[in-house]
């Protein structure tokens, strides 16, 4: 430096940092030194991988120079948001570029921004000295980094931003396939157009899965290598993928993986006494089974196993991957009691009940795609749900009946279905009525007996009628309003209450809902006291019938069994709608032939002993009183049904 030079440069904080090298650390190395746990994250201070494993092949493998995209997916409550946010502010500080996270929507987003990588931006010593401006959808560090927060349906307002770096969020949910007025492509494809200027962009998409043809399930099937983390026996150290069954691991063809060393095994699952009627002591003793040596691991021991763990690949390929997939599921956590195995147990057990629910456990549970699988695809398979239950005649267990009505342009077809406290059902008739008369004949003068020789006969206790429908018998009056006009004069007060519904054209979040009330009928005649309408979301309750109709198949409780003399007439028109997936991935059912009347009816049968109806579910209901230990009652009342077929009832 020449000695006539007065004034030393000085080079500010910032300065020293922009022109600062890279460290010599991998992602996972950095992230347990510079990111702090705080706000409302369970465990407080440095982030530590012991507590998440499975995570730091993930994190690590970001840096590999082949690797382009990586999927993950994953279960909830295993940490991976952490993942996402701590490879974020790697790059901002280790390899800066412009980074993108996309979340589901707009209320998630910012909820993130503020409760997540604000407060870790905070916590964070190192990161705290680079940030340069904190605004409510974007960080900025020193040297012009930005990291920007959008939800999927904003990306399209990004075009003319371009990024390194891009997190792409629970790509599964609603968010991402919303449609939209323009004729933008889907968020996924418009959200990874934005990092195509940059050669060695890295893009990251996570998601717990929902269906086959989900977001995620459909981005791993295209990774070039799939892994998942295999753990050791504690007892005869094979290495093994952790799954719940083999049912529920479609990935492992026959259930079986392959090892590391190629060689194939037998997956394990979890196991305990008692099936879905478990004791508290028995699911408490419940533990994972080796797929080698069948011991049973408890919990503890599957959490020891877990920390010795390590990604091993499906397949074996001879080239440098570019896109990476992974997938994890809860039973690896050790985080909290997410990955208690009895308490996963229960929580499998309670789900049995409700199509949803076990949906709902599979998915953000298990990380598996939900398949719905209708073992009833034929009329024969369909039949397999008799039981030895004669027409008519209602099983001993049963403490009430339901009937839903279909209407048509001329007549009416019906079920009656008995109902078990713990939802538990039987079809005991079903079959086509002419006239309004027929109809209150079988809903206000008809008595079914008990199986046996007791003499306690039930009559419908609920009933529900199908309103929609076309124009009527008479030019002037339409099938609805005839609906109305009856029920006007019978929804009430005749000992069996009749609900009038209709079936919702857009999806309600639950089974069904009070409709708005109505006091004029489509002509414009006014009805007294007006009728509120039950709205009906028929997917779900679809859904919910198949369900319990596989389940009666299988003979297991809270199934939908037919009688004895179910015939192939009401097989065929259970059949009449398919499950299909529609263009946009969602599954819906679709009419496939003409008369699916007996569907309707069932779904309104069902409906009026969901816990979701006005007044409660059936498992409310006290059982009928029983005939007397004496026998001595034996006569049974003039108005029960008598024993005949169907046909001659129906005459």
């Amino acid at each position: 430096m020449p000695k006539n030079l007065k004034h030393k440069i000085k080079w500010s904080t910032a300065e020293l940092q922009i022109c600062r090298a890279p460290e010599d650390l991998t992602i996972s190395q950095w992230m347990e030194r510079d990111i702090i746990l705080a706000g409302d994250s369970a465990e407080k201070g440095p982030y530590r991988f012991i507590r998440a494993p499975y995570l730091k092949p993930i994190a690590d493998i970001c840096l590999e120079p082949s690797v382009e995209i990586v999927v993950v997916c994953k279960s909830a409550q295993i940490g991976g948001s952490y993942l996402t946010y701590g490879i974020v502010f790697y790059h901002s500080d280790q390899k800066p570029r412009p980074a993108l996270i996309v979340m589901a929507d707009e209320k998630t987003a910012h909820k993130v921004f503020e409760r997540r990588l604000k407060t870790i931006c905070k916590a964070s010593p190192r990161l705290k000295s680079k940030i340069v401006k904190l605004t409510k959808d974007k960080l900025q560090f020193i040297g012009d980094v930005n990291v920007d927060l959008a939800w999927a349906s904003s990306v399209a307002g990004l075009a003319t931003f371009e990024y390194g770096l891009l997190i792409l969020d629970e790509v599964d949910k609603p968010g991402y396939q919303a449609v939209t007025t323009t004729k933008e492509a889907a968020p996924i494809k418009l959200a990874i157009e934005r990092t195509e200027t940059y050669f060695d962009r890295l893009i990251l998409l996570l998601s717990t899965p929902t269906i086959e043809e989900g977001n995620i399930t459909k981005q791993l099937e295209t990774c070039d290598i799939i892994y998942d983390f295999h753990v050791p026996c504690g007892h005869c150290g094979q290495m093994q993928p952790l799954r719940w069954h083999k049912d529920y691991a479609l990935e492992f063809q026959e259930g079986q993986y392959r090892a590391e060393d190629g060689t194939r095994h037998n997956i394990g699952g979890v196991v305990w006494e008692g099936g879905s009627k478990a004791t508290l002591g028995q699911i408490d003793a419940a533990g994972y089974a080796c797929g080698e040596c069948g011991a049973i691991w408890s919990t503890v021991e599957k959490n020891n196993a877990v920390e010795k763990g390590k990604m091993v690949a499906r397949t074996a390929i001879d080239y440098p991957p570019r896109k990476v997939g992974y997938h994890i599921n809860r039973l690896y956590s050790l985080l909290g009691k997410s990955g208690d195995i009895p308490k996963l147990v229960h929580d499998w057990i309670d789900c049995q009940k409700d199509n949803e629910e076990l949906q709902g456990f599979i998915n953000s549970t298990l990380a598996e795609p939900w398949k719905q699988v209708i073992t009833t695809t034929t009329e024969e398979t369909i039949l397999k749900a008799r039981c030895d239950l004669a027409p008519q005649l209602i099983p001993p267990e049963a403490v009430a009946l339901t009937c839903g009505i279909d209407m048509q342009l001329a007549g009416f077809w019906f079920v009656v279905r008995a109902w078990a406290t713990d939802y538990t059902s039987w079809l005991i008739h079903y079959g086509y009525l002419p006239t309004w008369k027929d109809i209150e004949n079988l809903l206000f003068d008809t008595i079914y007996p008990l199986e046996g020789s007791k003499p306690v006969g039930l009559r419908i206790w609920r009933a529900a009628l199908d309103t929609g429908g076309g124009k009527g018998a008479s030019e002037n009056t339409s099938m609805t309003e005839q609906a109305y006009m009856w029920l006007i004069q019978n929804m009430a007060g005749r000992g069996c209450p009749v609900a009038p519904t209709k079936g919702s054209s857009v999806p309600l979040g639950s089974k069904l809902k009070m409709g708005q009330n109505i006091d004029k009928t489509p002509s414009g005649k006014a009805i007294p006291g007006g009728i509120r309408l039950i709205m009906l979301d028929t997917e779900r309750l679809k859904d919910m019938f198949h369900y319990r109709l596989d389940r009666a198949v299988e003979g297991l409780p809270q199934g939908a069994y037919l009688h004895s003399q179910t015939g192939i007439d009401y097989a065929k028109q259970i059949l009449a709608e398919e499950k299909r997936l529609n263009q946009k991935g969602v599954e819906e059912w679709i009419q496939v032939r003409k008369d699916n009347h007996l569907l309707d009816c069932e779904t309104l049968a069902h409906a009026l002993a969901d816990p979701e109806w006005p007044g409660g579910g059936v498992h409310l209901i006290r059982p009928p009183q029983q005939a007397p230990a004496n026998g001595k009652s034996k006569e049974k009342s003039k108005n029960i049904l008598p024993k005949v077929s169907q046909k001659e009832w129906l005459r």
